[in-house]
């Protein structure tokens, strides 16, 4: 009970004179989730077998059961759900396999339109940095003139990964782990039930 008092007596001080709250004992909040520690571009090591900075399309073939470009499926619709929740610019899902192939599933930017496998350029780095760490993981590109942000996590079918979500340019105040490990799981179980 002289807790809640102690408490009522605060605010009603409070509400008497918002400046004399005590301010020196406030820390900011901080959410548990945005625990990203972003990488950037020119510092980050990454095995010898990925040699090149950015994939080039031919590395990245069309997956043939995906729709035709006009039509939606349950993962575009994921995507783009992704690019709304974190104002990313491009999203796009990579399914890889265990002899290291890379198929190129869907592609949307933010106003919903189906990108193409021969119209992104993801950045190698991020992507095999993702494979080979297991999490997702944040990138930042400070030496350009744009400043380009990447946010790349993986899909598991149980401990492997088996694909990867890749949002381009997402907003810095969006940016949530615990969100966006959601999207990779619901990815992963659409991958998983073949529902793409």
């Amino acid at each position: 009970m002289p807790r809640d008092t102690g408490l009522v007596q605060r605010l009603i001080a409070f509400l008497k004179k918002p400046e004399m709250l005590e301010t020196e004992r406030r820390e900011p909040a901080r959410n548990r989730y945005d625990d990203y520690e972003p990488h950037e571009h020119h510092d980050v090591k990454y095995q010898e077998r990925h040699t090149s900075d950015s994939m080039s399309n031919a590395d990245l073939m069309l997956d043939g059961r995906h729709p035709a470009p006009g039509q939606a499926s349950s993962m575009d619709a994921l995507v783009m759900r992704a690019l709304k929740q974190f104002n990313a610019q491009i999203g796009f899902v990579i399914r890889y396999d265990t002899e290291g192939r890379m198929r190129y599933l869907t592609g949307r930017n933010l106003s919903g339109q189906y990108i193409a496998h021969t119209e992104v350029n993801p950045d190698r780095r991020a992507i095999f940095l993702t494979l080979d760490s297991g999490e997702a993981q944040l990138f930042v590109d400070t030496q350009s003139q744009m400043q380009g942000v990447i946010l790349c996590g993986p899909l598991r079918a149980q401990d492997q990964v088996i694909g990867l979500l890749y949002l381009d340019n997402p907003s810095r105040s969006r940016l949530h782990r615990g969100v966006f490990d959601i999207f990779c799981e619901q990815a992963s179980r659409m991958l998983n039930e073949g529902r793409i």
